[in-house]
């Protein structure tokens, strides 16, 4: 339940856009990012029982997206660390997800796949010394609220 209320407030928050309704945009981002805890602790029991190195290496990345997107969420200069973590995040659980079914195989290779898209952000972002992190960051906030909202229908599922 809190993975799919993180995933709505994570799709509502730049609706708001920091300058435009900046008090809405930073308390919608704090709940965005602070409910995607109990999902990651949820996830960090499921994965621990087929591999543990990366079920704590997932719930490290995943507890570092949720610290460095709060904080990227109002100074953009974390926004590389925050693209950063979330490849290594989304990398770690989407490949266990294809090699061990802890989750649905076609979920996991979605997941990588989001990894490589932070990962060549931050590729973009070294190579052009600089270019601005907001413009594509609020589009991936938005895929992280899409890919939350799937994430809880699969443990809402898994739960019955």
């Amino acid at each position: 339940m809190w993975a799919l209320v993180a995933g709505i407030a994570h799709l509502i928050a730049p609706t708001f856009g920091p300058g435009f309704y900046p008090m809405w945009y930073f308390a919608l981002s704090a709940v965005a990012f602070g409910l995607m805890l109990p999902a990651i602790a949820s996830l960090h029991v499921r994965h621990a029982l087929v591999r543990q190195s990366g079920a704590i290496l997932g719930t490290i990345t995943g507890v570092s997206v949720v610290t460095l997107g709060s904080v990227a969420s109002s100074t953009t200069g974390v926004v590389p660390a925050a693209f950063l973590v979330s490849g290594m995040w989304w990398w770690t659980i989407g490949k266990m997800w294809a090699e061990t079914r802890a989750l649905p195989r076609a979920f996991g290779w979605l997941t990588m796949a989001l990894a490589i898209v932070c990962f060549a952000l931050l590729g973009a972002y070294a190579y052009t010394g600089g270019v601005v992190m907001a413009v594509p960051d609020l589009p991936l906030r938005m895929v992280l609220g899409l890919w939350l909202i799937v994430l809880a229908g699969l443990l809402w599922r898994d739960a019955r």
